[in-house]
């Protein structure tokens, strides 16, 4: 947010682009997208976000983080996914009717790629009938309720430390019936490994429960850690 703010001054050479992802895919957390528009209403900048984490899971229709934090009329340029929630493959853009014009006869990886292909199409709008968004966010309080980690989203993410440790994990989950992934570096920094979890519509709540139980080693941990941060 600072770097925003410091290089609005750009401003008077060309024209600004912020870019964020909405929903971060490791740890779970939301851009500040208010505060983003915000800024944005001040000083002029275009804001595009990628939503592939948000689209369709996000929200009472669906419409992602901008839904999600009231701001979706606010955002120029949203790009989204159907290879996440949809279960299906390629990706879409929403913007107005001016930066659409401009993307089709400019961007260099649009012009000469082929469009989606019928089948797919219907199969992603066969998807969005679907609707079980509140079904993954049901399972999101499951396990707020029975892990007590502060979590905002179907993405979670536990810290365990050494790159050791987070296969170590990994594999002991892996053993209980869990394929939780490790995460280490480049994709996150040395000694920040950690878990990454990612709910969904299919869980059930024994799942949950399950998972939790396996889990209470590093989820008593975490939680201590962060008792210990919040003193500070």
């Amino acid at each position: 947010m600072s770097r925003v703010r410091v290089n609005h001054e750009l401003r008077a050479f060309c024209s600004p682009l912020v870019i964020t992802d909405s929903l971060f895919s490791m740890d779970g957390d939301f851009a500040p997208l208010t505060q983003l528009v915000e800024l944005r209403k001040k000083h002029g900048f275009l804001l595009a976000i990628h939503d592939a984490h948000a689209t369709l899971v996000c929200a009472e229709n669906g419409g992602g983080a901008g839904e999600y934090f009231g701001c979706e009329k606010d955002i120029d340029i949203c790009i989204g996914t159907l290879s996440k929630a949809v279960g299906c493959h390629g990706g879409f853009i929403a913007t107005s009717k001016r930066w659409k014009s401009l993307i089709q006869s400019r961007g260099r990886s649009f012009i000469f790629s082929t469009t989606i292909p019928v089948p797919v199409v219907a199969a992603s709008l066969a998807a969005i009938s679907v609707g079980r968004r509140r079904a993954i966010w049901r399972r999101v309080q499951d396990f707020y309720s029975l892990s007590g980690l502060p979590i905002s989203s179907p993405i979670i993410s536990i810290s365990v430390g050494t790159e050791e440790a987070a296969l170590s994990a990994s594999r002991h989950l892996l053993k209980s019936g869990f394929h939780v992934t490790a995460i280490r570096p480049p994709t996150v920094a040395p000694n920040s490994c950690r878990l990454r979890i990612t709910l969904s519509a299919a869980h059930t709540v024994d799942d949950i429960k399950k998972l939790v139980a396996t889990l209470s080693p590093w989820i008593t941990t975490l939680n201590s850690n962060l008792l210990e941060f919040s003193k500070l």
